[in-house]
C-alpha cells in the first residue's frame, strides 16, 4: 500500500470537502420552506373597554391573519347568524360591528368578490336585517346578500352536495345554497347561545343555514349536524364564534333569541367580550360547551358525534396543553410560530432541532362577567392584515428549514481527529471559495495546522 504523507492527506482531505460543499450549494437534500405552525383555535379575551373590532382582530392575528385564509382575487362567502328580528346587544344575531369588521378585513385581503349569506324563518328578511342592525352593514360595506325567505329557498339558487362520510343515509347528498358552494373561501360566524331543541348552538350547528331545507335534518338532527360537517364542497375554511354577549337558558327556559340584553336579564344575556377563532368546529364548540355553558363537551350530542367522525377534537384539555388551543388577552403580544424540521429525502439523516417557543398557551382564568355595555366601537381599519401563507385541508403544516447533516453517527472514536481537520480545512476552503472566484492560493503547511487548531 502506497504511504501518503500528512500534507497529501490534508490536501486530498480538503478538496473532498470543497467538492462537498459545492454540491451542496448545487443540489440540497433538505427542501427549506417557512409555513408556519399556527394554533388549530384561538380564544381572544378582551375587556369592556375593548371594541369588537379589537377582539376580533386579536383572535384572527393569533391564527396568522386574516390573509392565511382571503387571497387577492377570491370571492369570499361570510355567513353570519342573521336569522332573529331582535335588536343588538341581546346575543341573539352576530353584532354589527363584527360583521362590519370581518368585511372589512375580507376586504382588506384583497376579496373579488364578498357575498353575506344567511336564512330568515320567523321573520321576513327585510325586518330580520332591519332590527337586528345587519342589514345596515351590509348596504354600507355594499356586500352581496343572499337571504332567502323561508325555510325553503328556492331550487335555482342550490345545487346538491355529496357528504360521502355521512352515517345518515338520507344526508350524504343534500341541496346547498349555490353562493356558498361556488365561493373560494367560506366563513362560518356563530354566535354563543342557548337553543330549544339542541340546548345550545355554537359552530357545529350554524351550518345549516347553508342548507336549501335546515328542517330536512330534524329526522335525525344531532347525528345529522354531525354528518353536515364532515368533508364535503360546503365546508367552511374558517370558524368564528361570537361570545363578547352569550345567551344562556334560565332554568329549562332556551331560547336562541329574544328582547332581553345584559342589563334587563343579567341571567339571560352575559357579557364574557370574547370571540374563538379556528379551523376545528369541534374543539372551538368543546371550549364553548366548558367556559360558556358549564357542560362537558360530550353532553352536547352533535358535539359527541362529529368528534367521533373525525371533524374534530373534542378534548380542550389536551388541546391546551399541546398548545393547539391558545388564548390570547387583547393589546397583550401575539405568538409568533417557530418553524421546525422537516426531512423531503431519506437517503441522509439530518439533525434535529428543538426551538423553545416564544409563548405557551395561556391558562383560562375564572372570568366574573359584567352587565356594561358595550363601548363605542374602535374606528375601522384601513389597512390590510399580511399575508402568512395558504391554509392547507389539515390546516398544521410544519415549517421546514434547511440543515447541514451531522457527520458524527458515521465516525469512530479513532477518526474524530481527522475528522475535525477536514471540517477545519474544509471551511477555510469554502470561505475563500465564497471570497473569489479565482483558483485558491495554495496553503503553506503552517497554514493547514493553523485551521485545524480553529476548528478543534
Amino acid at each position: 500500500m502506497r504511504q501518503i504523507t500528512r500534507r497529501q492527506f490534508l490536501v486530498h482531505a480538503a478538496g473532498a470537502t470543497a467538492a462537498c460543499e459545492v454540491s451542496r450549494r448545487l443540489s440540497s437534500p433538505l427542501r427549506i420552506a417557512h409555513a408556519q405552525d399556527w394554533p388549530t383555535v384561538v380564544v381572544a379575551r378582551g375587556a369592556n373597554a375593548d371594541s369588537a373590532t379589537a377582539i376580533l382582530r386579536t383572535a384572527l392575528e393569533g391564527i396568522g391573519g386574516i390573509g392565511r385564509f382571503v387571497k387577492p382575487g377570491q370571492t369570499v362567502c361570510i355567513k353570519p347568524n342573521a336569522t332573529w328580528a331582535y335588536p343588538p346587544g341581546t346575543a341573539s344575531s352576530t353584532d354589527p360591528e363584527v360583521l362590519r369588521s370581518l368585511i372589512q378585513m375580507v376586504r382588506d385581503a384583497g376579496a373579488k368578490r364578498i357575498i353575506v349569506l344567511d336564512r330568515s324563518t320567523l321573520w321576513t328578511a327585510a325586518e330580520a336585517l332591519q332590527v337586528s342592525g345587519l342589514g345596515k352593514v351590509m348596504d354600507e360595506m355594499g356586500v352581496e346578500k343572499v337571504i332567502p325567505e323561508g325555510y325553503l329557498a328556492p331550487a335555482k339558487i342550490c345545487t346538491m352536495v355529496d357528504f360521502p362520510q355521512a352515517k345518515v343515509p338520507d344526508f350524504r347528498k343534500m341541496p346547498m345554497l349555490k353562493a356558498a358552494v361556488e365561493a373560494d373561501v367560506r366563513i362560518n360566524m356563530a354566535v354563543a347561545k342557548s337553543h330549544l331543541v339542541t340546548k345550545y348552538t355554537l359552530c357545529l350547528k350554524h351550518m345549516m343555514g347553508f342548507m336549501q331545507q335546515p328542517s330536512a335534518l330534524h329526522v335525525q338532527l344531532e347525528q345529522g349536524i354531525a354528518d353536515l360537517n364532515t368533508e364535503s364542497a360546503i365546508q367552511a375554511h374558517l370558524h368564528i364564534l361570537e361570545a363578547i354577549r352569550v345567551r344562556l337558558p334560565v332554568g329549562a327556559a332556551r331560547q336562541a333569541g329574544g328582547d332581553d340584553n345584559e342589563l334587563t336579564n343579567p341571567r339571560r344575556v352575559k357579557r364574557l367580550n370574547e370571540i374563538v377563532v379556528g379551523t376545528d368546529p369541534v374543539l372551538i364548540d368543546a371550549y364553548g360547551c366548558i367556559n360558556y355553558f358549564a357542560i362537558k363537551p360530550q353532553e352536547l350530542t352533535h358535539v359527541k358525534f362529529a368528534a367521533e367522525a373525525g371533524v374534530g377534537e373534542i378534548d380542550v384539555e389536551k388541546a391546551t396543553a399541546a398548545g393547539r388551543l391558545q388564548t390570547i388577552i387583547v393589546g397583550q403580544p401575539t405568538r409568533t410560530p417557530t418553524p421546525t424540521i422537516t426531512p423531503t429525502a431519506t437517503n441522509a439523516p439530518t439533525a434535529t432541532v428543538t426551538a423553545t417557543p416564544t409563548q405557551g398557551p395561556t391558562p383560562t382564568p375564572t372570568r366574573v362577567p359584567t352587565n356594561t355595555p358595550l363601548p363605542t366601537p374602535e374606528p375601522l381599519p384601513t389597512h390590510a392584515l399580511p399575508p402568512v401563507g395558504a391554509v392547507t385541508k389539515a390546516d398544521r403544516a410544519v415549517g421546514t428549514v434547511g440543515h447541514v447533516a451531522n457527520p458524527a453517527p458515521f465516525l469512530s472514536a479513532a477518526l474524530i481527529p481527522a475528522a475535525a481537520v477536514i471540517a477545519g480545512v474544509g471551511i477555510a476552503v469554502r470561505q475563500r471559495l465564497e471570497r473569489t472566484a479565482d483558483a485558491p492560493t495554495p496553503q503553506s503547511e503552517e497554514d493547514s495546522h493553523a485551521g485545524a487548531n480553529n476548528a478543534q
